[in-house]
Formats: C-alpha cells, structure tokens, sequence
C-alpha cells in the first residue's frame, strides 16, 4: 500500500513553530496528519490531523521540548477520507537556538582601518558545537563582494576583511551550521569604512620674476645624503634594510612640527623601525607582535621625566602588504598613523613564516623560512611543495611543507 514520506527535518527550535514537508504519489490528498513520538521513551507526544491539499504539516511552538530527540510519522488522506499507509519513521533533534552574533559591532559602527577583524560569538545551551562556517562581505545594495573559505574552528570563530575602500558602506555576515545540521546566521550587520588617507608633504613654489622673464621654482624637499661606507640593495624603487640599518647624521634639522611618513613591507616582525634625534630630544617607532596575532606600532618619546608612549591600532596584515606610518608632531603633541595596501609585489623578495627572520649571511633571493621552535630551516623556493590537507601527506619528499593537521 502506498505510504507518504517525511522530507528530511533540520535540527530546530521547539519554542518556534516549524513546518514540516511529505512527499505523496497517490490520488490527491485532501488531509494529512503526523504522528511524533518522544524517541527515548516511545511515548506519543503530538498527533494531529488537518485538512488541506499543500502537503504541509506546522508543528506548533512549545509543542517539543529542545535538546531531545522524536520520531516522526505521517499519512494522508483522499478525498473519501482513506487513509494511507503511515510512512516510515524519521528521527530528527530539537534545540534551541545558539546565540550567533558579531561581536563589538554596535550599531552602524565605523571602521576606522581598511582591514578589520570581525568576530562572531558562539553559545549553544544545549551544549551543541559549531561544525563549520563561512563569512561573507557585501556591498551597499547587498552585491555579494567575498567569501571566505569554509573554517572549522569552533574556539576562534573570526575572519580578517582587508582592502575596504575608504568612505564606503558594506554588509558583513556569517552563515555557519552545527554538528547535528542546525543552521546558523548572523544576518547582515552594516559597517561604515572611513579612515584618513595620508598625504604626499611635496609642495612646489613658484615666483615670477618679471625683469628676467621667468619664473623661480622652490620646494621644502631637503635632500640628504648617506656617508656611510655599506651597500645597499634596491628592489623596485625601495631600499632594502633587512639586517641593515642606514644613517642620516647632516643635511638638516626639524625645530618645529613636522609629519615623517615611514613606508616599507616586511614589517611584520618584533624590532625598532625607526629613530630620528638632535643629541637631546628624539624619538623610536617599533613594533610588537602579540600573542592574539595583532601587531601594535609603539611610539616613544622621552620627554626629560619618562618616556611618551603612544600605540597603534591592532594591525594585521601580511609582508607583502605596504605599511605606511605617519608619524606627527604639532604643538609638541603627537600622533600616530598607520596605513594598510595590500599585496605590494617585487620582483626580488623572501617567503618566510614566524616571528624571527633568519640572519642576513642564511638569505638568498626566492628562499623559504619556517621558524618552529627557534629553529631555521632553508627551503629553495624552487624546490618545495605545498601540502593543505588536514591529513598528513602520505608521499610527503624532503623540503615538502605541509599546512594543516591537529593539535
């Protein structure tokens, strides 16, 4: 005899109503009923019949309790009132909703950055674990713009959205599932991106000179000139200061306020970038990578009692990516800038990973670095292969990285 059939039930909220769907291939149906029986006990629990063609049955709120388990039965009914044969049991699970929310995002916020960290907060009462997830940025008319790979990590559920233009508004969102299939979303939470952009301090003068005919051309560019005896490299327009530091020690002199751009890749690492003194004030910009994966720019300026310290912003950003920092002096008060351009490209460059870059005399062009425990391990870039699984590659040769695996 002919019998209906259950489509599949996603976990769900018992204190919401839910409609559950059946399939039927036989004369049509002018009522349906369920049957749900509570699955530890086999003790009905709901058994309700309505009228209606749409093969659709609503299981009312506060009909199930969550965190439990039930099976499902159905059948239907002709237009004579026959009933069919009761379908085959399907076991499904109630829970309650998790909380699935971005974190620190109030209201419209403002991201004063062209990358930030958006992080989601995660918390089911039913003791239920986060299987997978996926984050999503959009533009103002809700134009899908990115999304992400799909992650795993129930401890740190978060997603670093970098190259936001400046004066514009986006969506973020996250769409996650649990262990047991229940679906989570965030929704769309709107964020406003808006941050200075630093300016080129290059003006030009001109002075007509009348009895001359011609016209006096000056600018505030002061050059300066090294008069150190070490070499130094050039890669596409930029000097390169690994393990090297350069000299400025004539040419001229700031005495009153003043803005000093600093501009470089490879910046992310554990050292003192820059120092500019005249033997009885100065100052130090250097940076400090923490155990949460950002990295902070610290300014110090002794100030004849202590030092004054001033902090960037929590940056994360790649060695490829151009750092600019701005440093600014007015009124003898200071501040601090940094900006962020992602995937700067050179024809020259490094690959390397960790937070110790090996000494200069272990460097040559298109190497590899892996720091693990202190360690230095040379890998020509020409030779490596890269392995993602989470399983360890079974015909991994020497000089093969693998990214993945457990603790």
């Amino acid at each position: 005899m002919a019998k209906p059939t259950v489509m599949r039930i996603q976990p769900f909220d018992a204190n919401k109503d839910y409609e559950v769907t059946l399939s039927w291939m036989g004369n049509r149906a002018h009522a349906n009923r369920i049957i749900i029986c509570d699955n530890d006990t086999n003790n009905l629990v709901f058994d309700d019949m309505i009228s209606s063609y749409a093969l659709k049955h609503t299981i009312p709120a506060h009909t199930l309790s969550n965190g439990k388990k039930y099976t499902i039965q159905a059948q239907t009914y002709d237009v004579e009132n026959t009933p069919s044969a009761l379908s085959n049991k399907v076991l499904f699970y109630t829970f309650a909703t998790p909380d699935f929310y971005f974190e620190a995002l109030s209201e419209n916020p403002v991201i004063t950055n062209s990358s930030f960290t958006a992080t989601v907060h995660y918390y089911s009462e039913d003791w239920e674990d986060i299987s997978k997830y996926v984050f999503y940025l959009y533009d103002a008319s809700n134009k899908l713009l990115l999304e992400s790979n799909e992650m795993t990590d129930d401890q740190d559920i978060s997603y670093t959205y970098k190259g936001l233009d400046n004066n514009t508004v986006y969506y973020v969102r996250c769409v996650g599932v649990t262990v047991n299939g229940m679906e989570l979303d965030t929704g769309y939470t709107e964020i406003t991106v808006k941050y200075e952009n630093p300016n080129t301090y290059a003006r030009i003068y001109a002075t007509p000179i009348p009895s001359q005919g011609c016209i006096q051309v000056a600018t505030n560019l002061v050059i300066i000139q090294y008069n150190g005896t070490d070499s130094f490299e050039y890669i596409d327009g930029m000097i390169d200061l690994r393990d090297k530091t350069l000299y400025y020690d004539e040419g001229f002199l700031i005495e009153d306020d003043f803005t000093v751009l600093i501009r470089g890749i490879n910046l992310w690492q554990n050292a003192d970038i820059f120092k500019m003194s005249n033997g009885t004030s100065g100052l130090t910009l250097s940076s400090r990578i923490y155990n949460d994966d950002n990295l902070r720019f610290r300014l110090m300026v002794p100030n004849g009692i202590g030092n004054y310290l001033l902090y960037s912003d929590p940056q994360v950003f790649n060695n490829t990516d151009m750092v600019t920092i701005a440093i600014r002096r007015k009124n003898n008060v200071y501040e601090l800038k940094v900006f962020i351009e992602l995937g700067f490209s050179t024809e020259n460059g490094n690959m390397w990973y960790g937070s110790t870059r090996p000494l200069q005399k272990l460097m040559n062009n298109y190497d590899t670095w892996i720091n693990t425990d202190e360690e230095i391990h040379v890998i020509n870039r020409e030779d490596f292969t890269e392995y993602f699984d989470d399983e360890e590659p079974i015909n991994a040769e020497p000089d093969d990285i693998w990214f993945g695996g457990g603790d």
